[in-house]
C-alpha cells in the first residue's frame, strides 16, 4: 500500500495494483521516436500493469503499522516477507497470463532486491530471502528466456520500460513532484541508452504535470487509479480500528494530465 498524507490531515491509500494499473496505462501510451517501444507490445503492456500482482492478498487485509497508527507501507516491508510474496507472484503471472509477463516481473523482483538494499535486507533474513529470490528466479528467468527465444537486448528494455513506469507511477500516486522537478525513472531510447525522466507539477497542482523529455506517442496522457480516502487524523490505535476504518473508508480517484515539460 501507499499512503500520500493531505494537507488537511487525511490519508490516501493506493493499493500496490491499484498503482501498477496506472504503469500500464503508461507503458500503453509509451512510443515517442527515439525511446524503446514495448515489445512484444501486448505481454510487455500486461506485466506493467500486473507488476504488483504479489500483493493482491496482502492488500486484501492490510498489515498495521503500530509505530504511525496507520496501515503499513510496502516500503517497510521486509525482505523475508516480501520475497516469498513476489515468488508467488511470479508463479501466478505464468499460471494466468504465461512466460513473458512472469519473466519481467521475475526481472523486476531482481531490480528491487538488488536496488533498493536497504529497504528489503535491513536483517539477516532479509538479505538471505532476497538472495534466494535472485538465485533461484535467475534459474527460472534463463530456462523462460531461451523458450522465448528472448534476446537480452529485448530483455532489458522491456525491464527498462518496467521500471520507468513503476516509478513514473509511484511519483504520480505519491504526489512526489514539485515546481522544479523530479526524478522519475530512466527511460529506455531506442539505441539502448537510457533517458533520465523529470516530472514536475509547473503550476503546484499533483494532477498537472510535465515529463521531459517527454516518451510517448500522445500529445499528452491522462492516467487514472482508486484510492481510499482516511479522514484526518487518520490513525489508529490498533489494527482493528484501521481496518474498520479502511472498510468504510470512501473510494475515490487519482487522475493525472502529463504533457511534455
Amino acid at each position: 500500500m501507499l499512503l500520500r498524507s493531505l494537507p488537511d490531515g487525511g490519508l490516501l491509500c493506493v493499493s500496490q495494483p491499484a498503482h501498477a494499473l496506472i504503469s500500464g496505462q503508461l507503458a500503453r501510451a509509451w512510443g515517442a521516436p527515439g525511446f524503446a517501444s514495448a515489445h512484444p507490445r501486448e505481454p510487455v503492456i500486461l506485466a506493467c500493469e500486473q507488476h504488483d500482482v504479489a500483493w493482491m492478498g496482502w492488500e486484501a487485509d492490510p498489515a498495521f503499522d503500530p509505530e504511525t497508527g496507520r496501515p503499513q507501507e510496502f516500503r517497510t516491508v521486509g525482505g523475508r516477507h516480501h520475497a516469498p510474496m513476489w515468488a508467488m507472484g511470479v508463479r501466478h503471472a505464468l499460471a494466468s497470463w504465461g512466460m513473458w509477463p512472469a519473466l519481467l516481473i521475475s526481472r523486476h523482483g531482481n531490480l528491487i532486491y538488488r536496488r533498493f538494499l536497504d529497504r528489503h535486507r535491513t536483517e539477516p533474513a532479509d538479505a538471505a530471502a532476497a538472495d534466494a529470490y535472485l538465485r533461484d528466479q535467475g534459474v527460472l528467468q534463463a530456462d523462460w528466456a531461451a523458450r522465448l527465444g528472448a534476446t537480452e537486448a529485448e530483455l532489458a528494455a522491456a525491464s527498462a520500460l518496467l521500471g520507468v513506469v513503476d516509478q513514473l507511477s509511484l511519483t504520480i500516486c505519491w504526489a512526489l513532484a514539485d515546481t522544479a522537478g523530479v526524478w522519475a525513472g530512466d527511460a529506455p531510447r531506442a539505441d539502448g541508452s537510457l533517458a533520465p525522466l523529470t516530472l514536475a507539477c509547473p503550476d503546484g497542482a499533483p494532477e498537472d504535470l510535465s515529463c521531459a523529455p517527454w516518451p510517448f506517442a500522445a500529445p499528452e496522457v491522462m492516467v487514472e487509479t482508486e484510492a481510499q480516502l482516511l479522514a484526518a487524523p487518520a490513525s489508529f490505535a490498533d489494527a482493528a480500528a484501521m481496518q474498520a476504518a479502511l472498510a468504510d473508508a470512501p473510494r475515490v480517484a487519482i487522475r493525472a494530465r502529463l504533457r511534455p515539460g
